[in-house]
């Protein structure tokens, strides 16, 4: 088969769907199968285009058996007028390219952002072919819980937006089976529903040794107990809640604090730890870097603000998991993600935003070194059986011979 996937961030870019979306596309390709990509020229790390694509409107390469044609599109850093100009200039010139892919058997583009959906349909009449949505998470209500969305007008937009794209879609596939009730809210018959989890490179990231790691002989961390947050700092993480927790642990005098990552919420981690000689602050690393990098952790945070767990799932979990860690999550009881990690014992689940509970989680694993092991133990062992990439690649790879096939008949 032939695939067309369509996403906003791609490789080299480290953050955002960004992997995951590598990972699906190299693993389709690795199974024999046809990939084509249309994604944005790499901007998400510097908030611009990186210079090697500057002054382009259009670029085509291939890479690991991949054909990536990337677009340009407006990269400011600023607020939400920003970030719409982004998806719009995107959503256009991705439009451009899609329809220039020939024998093309199914379109496949995960959220966000929603506009893709109306790419999505058009490619699918002009090609007829089907179209497949991906879910990462749920917008605009996402946007809307988190105070980012609150014009009525924009919102009822959005809205209309998200129920046109749903209808017109051959097929959704979500992250998180809390989302399928989302959906079926929405009219979306569960037939056309598929729950495949996201996951991680378990080949990649391995449980690694502490002693003699480099980032912890870098930074001074030797016979310290790390606490470690790494991934994109936005507001859905609310990090406040970690600074909060943080300072409740001053009596612990070998534990460390490491926030690595970038992001709208980088400025106040700046500011809140910037005189804290426990604290390591690091930029966003080199994926290359990544498993030694999360095994200089001894637990590894995966916080959310109130609401958001069933919007989205913390994907940096699974890389924590298969390191060998143990995580914290800072979320909702009952929630998918919470569910998880406690049916695979693979760490503690704290209520979002509650500085005190994180603190407490903390400081257990922090005096109880066997309980932290035995997690990261467990928690290996699950993302290697249920979210490794071979598990998750064959199911998309099934799901979409699937429609395809659905779309012959």
């Amino acid at each position: 088969m032939h695939v067309l996937l369509l996403a906003l961030n791609y490789w080299p870019d480290k953050l955002g769907n960004a992997p995951l979306m590598t990972g699906l596309a190299e693993g389709l390709a690795a199974r024999g199968h046809r990939v084509t990509v249309v994604c944005a020229f790499p901007h998400h790390e510097k908030g611009r285009i990186e210079d090697a694509y500057r002054g382009k409107l259009f670029d085509r390469e291939t890479h690991n058996g991949v054909e990536i044609r990337r677009v340009w599109l407006y990269a400011p850093e600023g607020g939400a007028l920003a970030k719409m100009a982004n998806y719009a200039s995107f959503t256009l010139t991705a439009l451009a390219a899609a329809v220039r892919v020939p024998d093309v058997d199914v379109v496949f583009t995960p959220s966000p952002p929603l506009t893709l959906g109306l790419v999505d349909q058009a490619v699918s009449v002009l090609r007829r072919v089907p179209f497949v949505y991906n879910l990462q998470d749920l917008f605009p209500e996402a946007a809307v819980r988190l105070g980012v969305l609150s014009n009525q007008k924009a919102i009822r937009a959005f809205e209309a937006l998200e129920r046109h794209v749903y209808r017109k879609a051959h097929h959704l596939s979500i992250i998180s089976d809390a989302f399928r009730g989302h959906l079926l809210d929405r009219g979306v018959p569960d037939h056309k529903i598929s729950y495949i989890p996201n996951y991680t490179d378990t080949d990649f990231i391995t449980p690694l040794p502490s002693e003699g790691n480099l980032f912890r002989k870098t930074h001074a961390l030797d016979d310290t107990f790390v606490i470690q947050f790494s991934g994109r700092m936005g507001y859905s993480q609310g990090l406040e809640t970690v600074i909060e927790a943080w300072r409740q642990l001053d009596d612990l005098d070998d534990a460390r604090l490491m926030m690595v990552g970038d992001g709208q919420a980088r400025e106040m981690l700046d500011r809140a730890l910037a005189d804290d000689p426990r604290a390591v602050l690091l930029p966003t690393q080199a994926r290359s870097d990544l498993p030694h990098l999360l095994a200089a952790a001894d637990v590894g945070l995966a916080p959310l603000r109130a609401g958001m767990a069933g919007t989205c799932i913390p994907s940096k979990m699974f890389g924590i998991m298969a390191a060998g860690r143990p995580v914290v999550a800072g979320l909702e009881a009952g929630s998918d993600a919470g569910l998880m990690v406690e049916q695979a014992h693979s760490g503690l689940v704290v209520p979002p935003e509650d500085a005190d509970a994180l603190a407490s989680a903390l400081r257990r694993l922090h005096g109880d070194r066997a309980e932290a092991r035995r997690m990261g133990v467990s928690a290996r062992a699950y993302v290697e059986t249920h979210h490794s990439q071979d598990v998750v690649v064959d199911q998309y790879e099934a799901m979409l011979q699937n429609v395809i096939a659905q779309g012959r008949g």
